[in-house]
């Protein structure tokens, strides 16, 4: 699992001194992209649209996913809750590290607020819209039954680069027993899924279909790779 292969650099470098050395911290940003391009721009053009004033990333990390959600809203009133416990690291240097990530990210700005707990034990519920960035499943299942049941307004949920079973197993099972009331799936991003109270915007392309017997609409299918060597073979014959 590459998160954790990161956890390991991560932690010889932060307990080594190196976190005053912002351009070393930003290039392991770098290395943990979290989603694709194409999926950061689908979702950062849904939360810059919506109407939450209150975004809150649950599991923030390198602080990848909250840079570029940052980028989107930073011109707005919105403002960004980034919660994580850094339990891979010693617990004396995981506020330094979490300030760290927030600098990185906006050194100046008072609308990015770091909360450094467990999401199990943090009242994310009173925020209007949650991103779930957890690093496993097992840590992601509690949050998702309260989600159920909390006031949120808006949540991306799901696996975004697919590679955990059961995180992908919870989501779209938890989209099967929806009814259309409360939260209820309206975007799908590549694993992902947007879910919303009230209907949400997003000015990029999208195509409808049906999931789960939920109507939806979905980001089209960009194979980048195949278009390369498509256009490659061509200019060669």
């Amino acid at each position: 699992n590459l998160i954790y292969k990161l956890r390991r650099p991560c932690v010889a470098f932060f307990c080594g001194g190196g976190i005053s050395d912002l351009n070393i911290y930003m290039q392991l940003q770098k290395i943990w992209s979290g989603y694709s391009d194409d999926q950061y721009a689908y979702i950062t053009n849904i939360i810059s649209n919506s109407d939450a004033k209150s975004i809150c990333e649950i599991g923030t990390f390198l602080g990848t996913t909250a840079q570029r959600i940052w980028e989107a809203i930073k011109h707005t009133d919105k403002k960004l809750y980034m919660v994580d416990n850094y339990m891979f690291l010693p617990e004396n240097k995981r506020e330094k590290f979490f300030r760290a990530v927030k600098h990185s990210i906006d050194p100046e700005t008072e609308n990015i607020i770091t909360v450094l707990e467990d999401s199990h034990t943090y009242n994310w519920q009173q925020h209007n819209f949650i991103i779930f960035g957890h690093h496993d499943a097992d840590h992601m299942l509690p949050d998702l039954q309260k989600l159920v049941f909390s006031d949120v307004d808006y949540a991306i949920i799901g696996d975004g680069i697919p590679n955990c079973f059961q995180r992908t197993k919870a989501t779209y099972e938890l989209v099967a027993q929806m009814t259309g009331k409360g939260l209820h799936p309206q975007y799908y991003l590549n694993g992902l899924i947007v879910l919303g109270r009230k209907k949400l915007k997003c000015t990029l392309p999208t195509t409808e279909d049906y999931f789960f017997g939920n109507k939806i609409k979905y980001m089209p299918k960009v194979n980048k790779n195949y278009r390369r060597a498509i256009d490659e073979l061509r200019r060669i014959h």
